[in-house]
């Protein structure tokens, strides 16, 4: 199980930010939050054992989303 922070440094290297995600931070504020992006992401939850839609995916607009989205995924 990873962290709250392995899980953000995760989904910045899967949408490929030159910027780490921090907490609390719009999802548009990262130039690489997009299409291409969010389908990358569902690799991510697949792995960690999440279901997610793209409609689920497309609904963030925070790296808390994005947390909460994890849920027991993530310790933290």
């Amino acid at each position: 199980m990873m962290t709250k922070d392995e899980f953000l440094q995760a989904v910045g290297d899967v949408i490929e930010t030159e910027q780490p995600l921090e907490a609390g931070r719009d999802l548009a504020d990262y130039p690489n939050w997009d299409s291409l992006g969010i389908l990358s992401l569902i690799d991510l939850f697949e792995e960690m054992g999440v279901t997610v839609d793209l409609e689920a995916l497309a609904a963030l607009k925070t790296t808390d989303d994005l947390v909460a989205l994890a849920g027991s995924a993530i310790d933290g």
